[in-house]
């Protein structure tokens, strides 16, 4: 007997245990029953504890982030099994691309796009894989980084790229796939994929040979091995300008991944928060101003 533990941008098992039997079903699977199985059976726990790491959670917009996008014209592409939902504000000048942090979407940067418009930008924002409006429930900084260059084929490199949280990885790994912009933006930007791995198997308490196995399948995925998802080391490699703006009580990502990041680019400017916290600071007037200085900068 088969049981699917995922939809196809997961993980397949196949067993003919009687365990599986119990379930009785092909989908949905609760991730308890789903932690409960491999716990049972760990010849999968790889398979689950990958597809728990690269699960996401969609996040509603709220009526005021839902206001600011109907401002946009929506649009969407289709690559492969994936439907990516972007938007567009048009504008006259530079364009900017906005790209969003885990379990995030588009309208997360809602109190900063009134601002981009207001100074005239011609701004866009994706909806990564599993996010927002875009299909799928799974997604990884790899498959995001793809999507992000495949709509670069669409409307051309932008001037310039704002990023939260994981959109900054996602972002890196787009530039080495060929995206060019002349300045980034990080807020909050982790330092390193295996740390995030290191910090779930420690949350799940996985013991060493599980986290293994879990670290194998997630390269699978990604096609890639996960100590080159390093910012600092991708860094090095670019000459365009970044500034990093990143919160002292940041509890998700701490402030010393975002120092790091900042030393890694040539040209970077290091703005330090405080009590604004992970999500706050995609709210605040003065994160906005630094950002609008720096995108000016130079004109």
């Amino acid at each position: 007997m088969r049981i699917c533990l995922s939809n196809k941008e997961g993980f397949t098992m196949e067993s003919n245990s009687t365990i599986v039997r119990s379930f009785n079903r092909t989908y949905p699977i609760t991730m308890e029953e789903k932690w409960e199985f491999a716990r049972k059976k760990p010849m999968f726990f790889g398979y689950v504890a990958a597809q728990v790491f690269l699960s996401t959670q969609k996040q509603k917009p709220s009526r005021k982030e839902m206001d600011v996008l109907a401002l946009a014209e929506q649009k969407e592409f289709q690559e492969r099994e994936h439907r990516i939902q972007y938007f567009h504000w048009k504008g006259e000048k530079e364009t900017i691309l906005l790209v969003h942090g885990w379990n995030g979407h588009t309208g997360n940067f809602s109190r900063i796009i009134p601002a981009l418009i207001a100074e005239g930008y011609n701004v866009f924002g994706i909806d990564l894989p599993g996010h927002g409006f875009s299909s799928g429930r799974y997604s990884n900084i790899v498959l995001s980084a793809k999507m992000v260059r495949r709509l670069i084929q669409d409307i051309g490199n932008p001037n310039y790229i704002i990023t939260h949280s994981f959109g900054a990885a996602v972002s890196t790994v787009a530039q080495e796939l060929g995206v060019v912009a002349e300045k980034l933006v990080y807020i909050a930007p982790p330092l390193r994929l295996e740390i995030l791995r290191e910090n779930f198997s420690e949350y799940y308490q996985l013991s060493e040979e599980e986290s293994e196995s879990m670290r194998l399948l997630i390269e699978r995925k990604v096609k890639k091995p996960l100590s080159s998802l390093d910012l600092g080391k991708s860094g090095p490699k670019f000459h365009n300008s970044l500034l990093v703006i990143h919160d002292e009580d940041d509890l998700e990502i701490p402030l010393e991944m975002g120092i790091a990041v900042s030393n890694a680019w040539k040209h970077s400017k290091l703005v330090q928060t405080k009590g604004l916290g992970h999500k706050m600071i995609l709210r605040t007037e003065s994160v906005k101003d630094e950002i609008i200085q720096f995108l000016k900068a130079g004109d």
